[in-house]
């Protein structure tokens, strides 16, 4: 029996995987800046082995949605914010067209802005998980550009990032739950602001609501401890 399926779900290209046991409901995952949804079909089964439907969506501007230079500075400053806020606002129509039971969200990388943005806006599913991504997405693009010595907000207006950052909705998390997993060495998304935004949680007393995970000297990579801890932590959820 194949239980992998392309399909288009409100418009937007998807690769479906089906658990080959009985499934717990349905998690989105979200791919990178420079991966498309092929590339994260084996995520996606590893997902499906622990009894979880996954829909992986297509992203703006990659697979069959069109190309960038994903490595062109000038490409990412103009493009990424708009990705990651159209592949948010996009989740909505896809969570729509589903009417099923969506227990998580998960993503990497820019996958991870993604994730969280559709977590924070989304208050019908239970949890997410931020692998290597932000979820406090302007005091990111100020690290940012402090570090390349340029104006911010220069591909899209402050008020549009605002609008769906994590952290302007922080208290839509309370009650419900997000893991995030961060390597301490990663150069493509510095952790400073995963570490702004627990301060944040920590300030509003919403940590019980979120398990925050460091990893030492590792840059931005999947590891198998993340792995483990993905599994380990959506196997809690699952008996809450």
């Amino acid at each position: 029996m194949n239980n992998f399926i392309e399909s288009s779900i409100a418009g937007i290209p998807c690769i479906q995987i089906n658990s080959r046991i009985e499934s717990k409901g349905v998690i989105l995952l979200y791919h990178g800046w420079v991966s498309n949804i092929n590339d994260y079909v084996f995520f996606g089964s590893l997902i499906s082995s622990w009894g979880y439907t996954v829909i992986i969506p297509e992203i703006p501007h990659h697979g069959a949605r069109g190309k960038l230079n994903y490595f062109d500075p000038l490409d990412l400053q103009q493009h990424y914010w708009s990705v990651v806020v159209q592949a948010v606002n996009e989740a909505r129509e896809i969570i729509s067209e589903l009417k099923d039971n969506i227990v998580g969200v998960i993503g990497n990388s820019a996958g991870g802005f993604i994730a969280g943005g559709i977590f924070a806006n989304n208050v019908d599913i239970k949890s997410g998980i931020v692998i290597n991504g932000s979820c406090a997405w302007e005091r990111f693009e100020e690290h940012i550009c402090e570090l390349e010595r340029r104006e911010p907000w220069t591909s899209i207006e402050r008020d549009s990032i605002r609008r769906l950052d994590p952290i302007f909705s922080i208290e839509c998390i309370r009650g419900r739950s997000i893991l995030i997993l961060h390597g301490t060495d990663d150069t493509t998304i510095p952790i400073n602001s995963q570490r702004y935004f627990m301060q944040i949680i920590r300030e509003e007393g919403l940590t019980n609501s979120v398990k925050y995970v460091e990893y030492s000297k590792v840059n931005h990579h999947i590891t198998l401890s993340m792995l483990e801890e993905t599994n380990r932590w959506l196997l809690e959820q699952s008996k809450i």
